[in-house]
């Protein structure tokens, strides 16, 4: 095999495993488990969430979920709408996942407008592809989707 041809391989192994990656984060989060959330992310996980709080840490990142998903977003549905990965080289990649939440709860506990965002991932496959680091972000109402063209 060449290395074009090897290159090419390792790309689409990357590829399946993002998209594995953001199929796992939907399934974990509808089922509201956030050890399932932790275990998608590496020990070291660095993690801004889309109130900007930085996240360092599996442990951190755990307890903020589990948190959440007992609070504000107990009875939340996420949707995956569309996802890239883009390598980086020697087995890094940068994925964006378009996603949507409805059913979830601002602080005061007022229930929220269904939103849209993007999450911005950095990964490595290792055994496993985990997120190294993630940026969480909301979109403004009268923005749409690159890849979805909205939601």
């Amino acid at each position: 095999m060449t290395n074009m041809q090897r290159s090419r391989v390792e790309e689409n192994q990357l590829e399946a495993a993002g998209l594995d990656l953001a199929t796992a984060w939907q399934h974990s989060w509808n089922r509201h488990d956030a050890e399932g959330l932790a275990a998608l992310v590496a020990p070291d996980v660095e993690f801004v969430t889309v109130a900007g709080l930085w996240l360092r840490g599996r442990q951190e990142f755990l307890v903020q979920h589990r948190r959440l998903h007992e609070t504000q977003m107990r009875s939340s549905t996420w949707t995956t709408a569309a996802s890239t990965v883009r390598m980086l080289g020697d087995g890094w990649a940068l994925a964006h996942v378009e996603w949507r939440i409805e059913g979830d709860f601002d602080p005061d506990g007022t229930h929220r407008s269904p939103r849209c965002g993007i999450f911005t991932w950095v990964l490595q496959l290792r055994p496993g592809t985990l997120i190294l680091a993630g940026h969480n972000t909301n979109l403004a109402s009268n923005i749409a989707h690159r890849l979805t063209g909205g939601m």
